[in-house]
């Protein structure tokens, strides 16, 4: 029956009589794009980028002035507040780390992006020797000690912790990492870094595949880019009660998770890119929490908020209180805890160069396998 309307609609055909004279008949074919509109400049854009950052900026201060001592009781308090909410960052770049680390020759120049307060640097600089081995081609003759860089978007982010925090203290660059390029200070490393990595915060980013190219243009020939993305099955159960829990009090449903690419489509972004020899596995964390509630408020204070563009900016209480006991009811644990799963997919992927092995031309063979087998 629809169907037959929506035929009916698309050739509707008008008919009017003036006077006795014959029928005029209109008709109106399907909406078809004009061939003379020029094709989009820009990529298709998914997430507010300025309220992603003022989400971890807000994120910053409220956890910096709730952790401000205002009672003796807060005397034997954790001396960075602040960091009460890095566990999910903190073994992320913990597990980034062993891989970097199985790399044959430590690179003397890493910069990391979407670093947030540059945990993943923090980490490696206790892992690699900050010094750069003599047999290095691309040491710093004057220092001679490693390189690093961290960049990103958020600046209470960037400037969180001071540089204290740091065994050599990181040249700190505030840029949005799909807009890499187009910071003056990064504009001037191109092809001069050896490794580029990212703990997290690549999930933010829409046009994935010109980040990635962005990538490639820094790092030198044969250089590394290793990385951590989300993946699509982060967040699945919070994902479903949400969408029952308003399915059954609203009649609808709303984004309220934002979109992570699947694990199959991993190789072909970094292929996309112009990476080459990549590599892609895929871990799962999960994590128990006391209800929905509390996952919800870690994940606000890490500023990983909803910024989907064009989202319904709050959730009515009564949706929430639903979603709650469908998340216990689905998915709860014996212990009244719930569990929050996160898809990690690791990314390895390098710049072609000339000390990259290559497969030999075709036709180039000169055993026959008649002879072998």
């Amino acid at each position: 029956m629809l169907r037959s309307i929506v035929k009916k609609a698309a050739t509707a055909r008008v008919s009017a009589k003036v006077g006795y004279g014959p029928s005029i008949s209109i008709h109106r074919p399907y909406a078809t794009l004009s061939p003379h509109i020029p094709p989009p400049t820009t990529p298709y854009e998914v997430f507010d980028e300025p309220s992603k950052n003022r989400q971890k900026d807000r994120a910053i201060i409220r956890l910096r002035e709730e952790g401000e001592p205002s009672t003796p009781s807060h005397e034997n308090a954790e001396e960075h507040p602040v960091k009460v909410v890095d566990y999910l960052r903190e073994e992320i770049s913990e597990r980034l780390a062993e891989r970097i680390e199985d790399l044959r020759t430590p690179p003397a120049s890493i910069l990391e992006l979407a670093a947030h307060s540059g945990q993943l640097t923090q980490i490696l600089q206790d892992i690699i020797a900050d010094e750069v081995p003599s047999t290095s081609e691309t040491q710093d003759q004057q220092s001679e000690r490693r390189k690093w860089w961290i960049v990103e978007s958020s600046k209470e982010a960037l400037h969180r912790d001071d540089d204290s925090h740091f065994s050599s203290p990181p040249t700190r660059i505030q840029a949005s990492a799909s807009r890499l390029l187009e910071h003056p200070e990064i504009g001037k490393l191109k092809e001069q870094v050896e490794a580029v990595v990212s703990g997290g915060g690549l999930h933010w980013v829409g046009d994935i595949v010109g980040g990635l190219t962005q990538i490639r243009h820094l790092l030198k020939p044969d250089g590394v880019f290793v990385g951590v993305v989300l993946g699509g099955d982060t967040l699945f159960e919070l994902r479903t009660s949400l969408q029952l829990a308003e399915q059954e009090r609203r009649g609808g449903i709303a984004n309220r998770i934002s979109p992570m690419i699947n694990p199959t489509d991993a190789p072909s972004l970094l292929n996309r890119a112009g990476f080459t020899l990549t590599t892609i596995d895929v871990e799962d964390m999960l994590i128990n929490y006391p209800s929905i509630w509390e996952l919800m408020a870690d994940l606000r204070d890490m500023g990983e908020s909803n910024a989907i563009l064009g989202r319904r900016a709050h959730i009515s209480r009564d949706v929430l209180m639903a979603a709650d006991a469908i998340y216990k009811e689905l998915y709860g644990n014996e212990d009244g805890s719930v569990p929050a799963t996160f898809q990690i997919i690791f990314l390895i992927g390098w710049k072609p160069g000339p000390n990259q092995p290559k497969a030999l031309e075709r036709g180039s063979a000169s055993t026959s396998l008649k002879d072998v087998l």
